[in-house]
């Protein structure tokens, strides 16, 4: 069976008499399950030179690197001297930082002769053991972790050809972190009928059973409400998850936010509510929407679930619930 292997798109470097192909039944480098299980980084190295054009080499190693980089711009305004006097103009600052966060080689061939080697057609598996706290592939636009699979060749170089005594080929790799279902951790707001629900005209008993969540576990927020004051006007009932994102270069920082999903109940469904109300609010985390909770040298990725109450604007103070969660890549695979 012909092995599956990366797309020419995938190749940052490429060469059409050397390419990678995946491990026999894999559609990707990773195998295991990186976070709950030994992960590796495995495939084969596949030469294809011809005969009247062989390759010269004396080794042959593969590589995993990974990177985690950010980079971004800013119009700022800087004071200059134009025309005799003092002015401000707008320039491009970038801010930029770049570090690599994994490098490990293995040699797949090695010449058993001081000289160079001809090889016209080979194919070198190979298997990279990840280091168990790697983190996971993933691209925020101002900042991302990549990695990437390499193969180089020492060579003879041929100074007619203008080929230097090094070749490479580099490719992109997946990495996929995983967690396990999380244990429950309960949370719980409650105001019922103490005196700022009173005073509020309403009541509320949440809670939730996690603090980690993820496609395996959706977020479940239980909301319950009790009318204290009849003719309370309840505007919408607001439940979203929020993801916060932290960049770090030269000194500098840049946020983002946004709302991944948000559950939303309108206040004309709680017109004929006199006494007590309870709902399940669910959000499930799907993997496209969101990137997993990170803490990184430069790089923070962390979630919040906010809960809202709103009333009219002759009503009571809006309720305002905000509890930082996190968001992992949760996997209910039996992988004992």
């Amino acid at each position: 069976m012909e092995l599956l292997q990366p797309s020419k798109s995938s190749y940052t470097k490429a060469s059409d008499k050397a390419w990678f192909t995946y491990a026999q039944n894999g559609n990707e480098f990773q195998q295991g399950l990186l976070g709950l299980t030994d992960s590796y980084i495995a495939g084969s190295l596949c030469l294809q030179f011809p005969k009247d054009g062989p390759l010269k080499a004396k080794k042959i190693e593969v590589s995993i690197t990974g990177t985690e980089y950010v980079r971004w711009t800013e119009q700022v305004l800087k004071p200059r001297f134009r025309d005799g006097r003092m002015c401000q103009e707008y320039e491009t600052e970038e801010y930029k930082y770049e570090q690599k966060i994994l490098d490990q080689s293995l040699i797949l061939w090695k010449s058993e002769k001081e000289s160079y080697e001809e090889i016209t057609t080979m194919d070198l598996p190979f298997q990279i053991q990840l280091p168990k706290d790697l983190p996971p592939s993933m691209d925020l636009e101002i900042g991302k972790i990549y990695y990437q699979v390499k193969a180089n060749f020492e060579r003879k170089s041929n100074f007619w050809k203008l080929q230097g005594s090094h070749k490479s080929i580099k490719c992109m790799c997946l990495v996929t972190r995983y967690s396990p279902m999380p244990e429950p951790s309960p949370m719980q707001w409650i105001q019922w009928i103490d005196q700022e629900a009173w005073k509020r005209g309403l009541g509320y008993n949440i809670s939730m059973n996690h603090d980690t969540f993820g496609p395996a576990n959706p977020i479940i927020v239980n909301f319950a409400m009790k009318i204290l004051k009849q003719g309370l006007k309840i505007k919408e009932v607001f439940v979203g998850l929020k993801e916060y994102r932290e960049f770090r270069a030269d000194n500098h920082n840049k946020s983002t936010r946004n709302y991944i999903q948000t559950v939303k109940m309108s206040g004309d469904q709680f017109s004929e509510v006199t006494d007590e109300w309870a709902h399940e609010f669910k959000i499930n985390v799907l993997e496209n929407e969101v990137n997993w909770t990170t803490s990184r040298h430069h790089i923070d990725v962390y979630h919040c679930i906010k809960i809202k109450i709103k009333f009219g604007l002759l009503g009571p103070k809006n309720v305002n619930i905000k509890r930082e969660i996190k968001i992992e890549n949760i996997s209910d695979v039996k992988y004992y």
